[in-house]
């Protein structure tokens, strides 16, 4: 008995002893999880996942919102009363009741009702399916007020046996008119009208044609037996017709003519033919027609342009408006006194007022307009209604936020906002950008009183990801800025930007700035901001995008003989201006880097600017420019977005933008605040598709320029001084541009000799050699054309 009390005491032990062990097993190491069992990869797949159905839910939402505001349109027609009383009867349910099928057809017409189209829906207009009509249905006493029919029938008599020979069925009084095919052959034959076949007279059928009585000859309906039938055979009435208009009725195809109303194959595009030309004699008349032709095209062309020349000169940068007029901080007006600003620009006078109520606005405006004063009021506004300003606080909380896409930007932008906080003590700017020292940045964090943080989204991310508390600094923020937000909402940028925006307060205000705002930005924008936002566009759709006084043209040259081009249009704009001030827009960086080789060899006053550069001798080059005259700067595209340099006098641009936009905003550093400005692009012969994106704008086309042969060897001896390692960095960066251009980068076969025509400009004479991965990346491996290297 007392071996079987102890087997079941150390029974009871082992048994606890290998419960704990499971447990601490089940607890133990092992790799690291996340929430659910997930290891790193898993958890971030998992939130990738989930960006993107937030993606797909606000796409949706937009449909929903977008479709809804269609139906509201259509119920508003419908109902007979204007767009604002819809708005304002939109809550009663009555404004949304059900339609019923004549109102659905008419609304769904008149979406496909051209302007200035004759309406022929009236109040007898019935649904495609109607009660059937009796055979002898009795007259009206109702006469419409023009029954030209009735009329013609009255004037003239028609023989008995003629038949209605009209493809449109016509309206008898007392039947509706019908909106299908079935309905339109129910229709009887109206007896006692003229007809175009009928060889009574001819101004009847003048009348007829007029009034839309005409229609191809159709077969007449046939009875068998010997009964006489109902209607005459089409021939005994063609018999006295001419034998070749005969022949050209047979010709005719029959066709079933229907309402507009019935919307058969709506979504086809009418053929429209061209009208015959009128037979010329002799060529002496065709002559005099074409320059005819030209004169009118000559004189709408100068009529035009002195049309918006006018338009140019009454059109005024400024307006009588004063910030005095605003709820804005004396000392700000003393600071903006102080710096020259007085008078409000369009686009301060139609969003500051906004800006300063705390709604989220998207704004779009020219470049050169004013634009960073527009959004930096509002944000130091905001940090002065703060109520934690001026408290001696161990670490102040950032109040605002102004995100840039490149670092000379964000630069400029904390200038700015240093001068207009001249007067105001206690509040400081820091702007967090790539190029610097990332501990420097810190310490200024901790250390200086910053409430204002103008930032690009890289370094932004640096701070946030840190876990050094900038995260928890970023909850109280007031106000968030995107300035040319176009290119921050860009794929480039989109994923950092909404990974800051998930670390901001929802409760905030988001203002939005560019000068371009494409369709899917206005999209993509309900990331930052709300969904009731208001959206300011002081560029309109009748008013073009670019500086209103730069003139526009390009180029069209050999790929061969552009930086002979170059140096010649330089050359020839420093002898017309006095104080020249030229910048010089290169397709990459390494092509900037040879491009300002080439021109500091030719003994030109030019300086450098790209990403390659460290950011020290970037922003040392950014002011002496700014400060300068008679200074040519070449650059990428760094210094296309923002950068106000005052004083240029031409931008040249070297090869195809990567888009539309792009082409404004580099167009945009000349003609600054209302000044005169010029602009050329340089484009190879198949560059000329980019012309079809900007065919809106105002630009014209220049003669190939006559070359000095002297001029073109002394270009081609300063090339042949140019390092080969400079060449060959221009050579690879040149085809990764062009091969990511969708028009360019289809045909690899062509894509690599226009290379090599890009390689014998340089003065090489075979093209360099690209490595094995980089051809591989670019799917080059295998084209002719392309050396590859082995190691």
């Amino acid at each position: 008995m007392s071996w079987s009390v102890v087997l079941r005491e150390r029974w009871k032990i082992l048994s606890k002893i290998s419960a704990t062990l499971t447990a601490v097993r089940s607890m133990g190491g092992g790799p690291r999880t996340f929430p659910g069992g997930l290891n790193k990869w898993q958890f971030k797949r998992m939130h990738e996942k989930m960006a993107r159905e937030k993606e797909r839910r606000l796409l949706e939402q937009e449909k929903e919102v977008y479709q809804a505001r269609l139906r509201s349109q259509i119920r508003v027609k419908v109902a007979g009363r204007s767009p604002a009383q819809g708005d304002e009867e939109s809550s009663s349910a009555a404004a949304y009741g059900p339609m019923t099928a004549s109102d659905h057809v008419k609304a769904l017409a008149d979406r496909f009702t051209k302007e200035g189209a004759e309406d022929l829906w009236n109040e007898d207009d019935g649904p495609l399916r109607d009660d059937p009509v009796p055979r002898n249905p009795a007259p009206s006493r109702t006469v419409p007020p023009l029954d030209l029919r009735k009329m013609m029938s009255d004037r003239c008599k028609v023989a008995d046996g003629t038949a209605w020979r009209s493809r449109r069925p016509v309206e008898t009084p007392g039947r509706r008119r019908q909106y299908s095919s079935d309905a339109g052959r129910k229709c009887r034959p109206k007896l006692g009208v003229k007809s175009k076949w009928y060889p009574d007279s001819d101004s009847d059928s003048d009348l007829d044609s007029d009034f839309g009585l005409e229609g191809d000859p159709v077969k007449p309906f046939q009875t068998g037996g010997t009964r006489n039938p109902k209607f005459p055979r089409v021939s005994s009435v063609n018999a006295d017709l001419k034998e070749e208009e005969v022949a050209i009725r047979a010709e005719k195809k029959k066709k079933i003519m229907l309402s507009g109303a019935a919307l058969m194959n709506h979504d086809r595009k009418k053929e429209r033919r061209a009208p015959k030309p009128k037979a010329v004699e002799k060529e002496d008349s065709l002559d005099e027609e074409v320059e005819c032709i030209r004169d009118e095209l000559e004189k709408r062309k100068r009529d035009l342009a002195a049309t918006v020349g006018q338009e140019v000169e009454e059109e005024a940068l400024l307006t009588p408006r004063r910030f005095e007029e605003y709820s804005i901080s004396p000392l700000t007006v003393k600071a903006l006194t102080c710096a020259g600003y007085v008078q409000l620009t369009v686009v301060q006078d139609a969003a500051l007022q906004t800006c300063l109520d705390g709604n989220d606005v998207l704004v779009k405006a020219r470049t050169g307009t004013g634009k960073s004063i527009a959004f930096l009021l509002p944000a130091i506004e905001a940090v002065l209604k703060d109520a934690t300003v001026g408290v001696n606080n161990r670490i102040s909380p950032i109040l605002a936020l102004i995100l840039c896409p490149t670092r000379e930007l964000a630069s400029q932008v904390a200038a700015e906002a240093n001068v207009l906080l001249k007067y105001h003590n206690g509040i400081g700017v820091l702007s967090l950008i790539g190029g610097t020292r990332f501990k420097v940045d810190q310490q200024r964090l901790e250390s200086d009183p910053c409430q204002i943080i103008v930032a690009t989204p890289g370094r932004l991310l640096d701070h946030i990801e840190n876990k050094s508390g900038f995260s928890l600094r970023l909850l109280g923020l007031k106000i968030l800025v995107l300035d040319e937000a176009d290119h921050l909402l860009d794929l480039g940028f989109r994923k950092d930007i909404e990974k800051i925006v998930d670390c901001l307060p929802r409760k905030r205000q988001s203002l939005l700035f560019s000068a371009t705002i494409p369709k899917e930005v206005r999209r993509i924008s309900q990331v930052v901001l709300k969904r009731e936002h208001t959206f300011i566009d002081t560029v309109g759709l009748s008013s073009q995008e670019t500086p209103p006084k730069v003139s526009q043209s390009y180029i069209i040259a050999p790929h061969t003989l552009h930086f002979e081009v170059v140096h010649h249009l330089l050359k020839e704009h420093i002898m017309q201006e006095a104080n020249y001030k030229v910048i010089v827009f290169c397709t990459t960086a390494m092509v900037t880097q040879l491009t300002f080789a080439l021109l500091h060899n030719l003994k030109m006053n030019a300086r450098e600017m790209h990403s390659r550069k460290p950011q020290l001798y970037r922003t040392r080059i950014s002011d002496e420019f700014r400060e300068s005259k008679r200074l040519i700067l070449v650059t990428s595209d760094v210094s296309s977005r923002g950068m106000n340099y005052p004083d240029v006098t031409l931008v040249l641009q070297m090869g195809v933008p990567c888009d539309r936009e792009q082409y404004i905003h580099r167009l945009g550093r000349t003609g600054r605040e209302g000044k005169n400005g010029r602009g050329i692009m340089l484009l190879a012969p198949w560059e000329e598709y980019f012309l079809d994106e900007i065919r809106e704008l105002p630009i014209g086309k220049l003669p190939m320029p006559v070359l000095n042969p002297d001029a073109g060897e002394k270009v081609a001896e300063s090339m042949g001084k140019v390092d080969m390692s400079i060449k060959e960095a221009a050579y690879h960066a040149w085809l990764g541009y062009y091969n990511s251009i969708s028009q360019t980068g289809r045909d690899k076969t062509t894509l690599v000799e226009l290379a090599n025509r890009f390689s014998s400009s340089m003065g090489l004479q075979c093209p360099p050699a690209l490595f094995r991965r980089t051809a591989l990346k670019m799917g080059l491996k295998d084209i002719p054309g392309i050396r590859v290297r082995n190691s």
